[in-house]
């Protein structure tokens, strides 16, 4: 047995006791790393932030489940990924429109530029990276996610695969497919890309 398994397993039997330090811990460790995941898979940081607390809630409800098969980590990612499966479906049953204005932050109350901000009226960078996220944001959840956990995140294929639950092969197959399909759709969007 690894050491970080044997450290997986203390944490959750502590839990299991209720010791207010171990949870303590558990969100120390994975909360920030876990709210970002959620955000980067919906588009609203609110309900990133309701979808981790639901899924924090969720492991430490049901911490007497985990089982050691997998790491503490790849099990409560497991979590977060059902909320925040069930959080898109429930939002693509809801009309979500935004009352704030996006240049608000550039402009004075008397309509002068704000200090420090600066006008640019085109740039190639923010364009190439606002049609990347627009192209990744397009795909198939489960495409979508890996990218996500491998690309973003910079987890390890087995990490990603074990969070997924799917084979190393198969996580390679849909990384594959998500790259070919954001490259040929910034490609479309922007043109040719040399």
């Amino acid at each position: 047995m690894s050491h970080a398994h044997q450290r997986d397993l203390d944490l959750a039997a502590r839990i299991q006791e209720r010791e207010e330090a171990a949870a303590q811990e558990l969100f120390r460790n994975l909360g920030p790393e876990m709210l970002g995941y959620a955000r980067r898979m919906l588009t609203s940081p609110d309900s990133a932030e309701d979808v981790l607390q639901e899924a924090m809630m969720g492991a430490l409800s049901s911490i007497e489940k985990y089982d050691g098969r997998v790491s503490l980590r790849a099990w409560i990612y497991g979590i977060l990924r059902h909320k925040i499966f069930d959080a898109m479906r429930k939002s693509g049953r809801e009309i979500t429109i935004s009352t704030e204005d996006p240049e608000t932050s550039m402009f004075q109350d008397d309509g002068r530029w704000k200090e420090g901000v600066t006008f640019s009226p085109w740039n190639e960078n923010a364009e190439m990276l606002e049609v990347v996220q627009e192209c990744i944001e397009g795909l198939p959840a489960n495409q979508k996610e890996a990218l996500m956990l491998r690309a973003l995140k910079g987890l390890s294929s087995k990490e990603a695969a074990e969070i997924m639950n799917l084979s190393d092969a198969n996580l390679r197959q849909i990384l594959h497919r998500a790259r070919q399909s954001v490259r040929k759709c910034a490609e479309g969007k922007l043109g040719e890309v040399a």
